[in-house]
This record gives structure tokens, sequence and C-alpha cells, in this order.
């Protein structure tokens, strides 16, 4: 695939309901490096899907689980020779905490899969 292509696309989503980390793949002077945004995915009075970068205080450890899981996969991501273009990874929802109407409908899951033992 050429940069045209994959310009300002993500290597890979993982979320967590209504949260998101999204792994992206750069270029620097020093050769290619990984960024990660977190963020959360909520539905705007029009209906729009938005996202805001502000968290409460019970999205927090959600938030701090999701920054560990990119951090191990932006490892692996090093790894290897050349990044794919976006993998949606869609992990086991937790029990509690606030879940938007758009995860709900969506079933976003949690992160109990990439942390054995963790619900």
């Amino acid at each position: 695939m050429n940069e045209q292509n994959t310009a300002n696309q993500p290597v890979e989503t993982i979320r967590d309901g209504s949260l998101k980390a999204t792994i992206w793949h750069n270029q620097g002077e020093n050769g290619p490096y990984f960024t990660t945004t977190l963020a959360k995915t909520y539905e705007d009075r029009d209906g729009k899907l938005r996202d805001t970068y502000g968290f409460t205080g019970s999205e927090l450890l959600r938030v701090a689980e999701l920054a560990r899981t990119a951090y191990a996969q932006s490892i692996a991501l090093r790894r290897e020779p050349e990044p794919q273009v976006e993998q949606q990874r869609e992990e086991p929802r937790r029990r509690g905490g606030n879940t938007s109407g758009y995860a709900r409908r969506r079933g976003h899951e949690g992160l109990s899969e990439s942390f054995p033992g963790y619900e």
C-alpha cells in the first residue's frame, strides 16, 4: 500500500465501552514511532458521533487500563517491520461503570481478555 493511502489512518483502535485508545504510526527524523490518543465517543444532540478527551473519575481506571494495553501493543508494533493499517479490536466489557447509549448499541467490550482475571 502506498504512503498516500495510509496517511492519517490509525494502526489500531482498542475499545472499552465508549472509551478508546487509538494508536498512530508516525515518521520522525530518527525513524518510525507510535503515538496514542485516548478519547471517549458520545452522541451529540444532532445524533452525530463526537469524541471528547475529558474523563470522569469513574472512567479513569478504565482509561489507565486502555493506556496499558496500548503501551504493550505499541511495543509489539515497534518490533514489526511494517505496521498494519487499522485493526479494530473490541475487548469484552467490564461489569459496571457508565456506558453511553452509543456503546450499548454497539456492544463494545472491556479489558478482561487482555488482562486475565480482570473483572
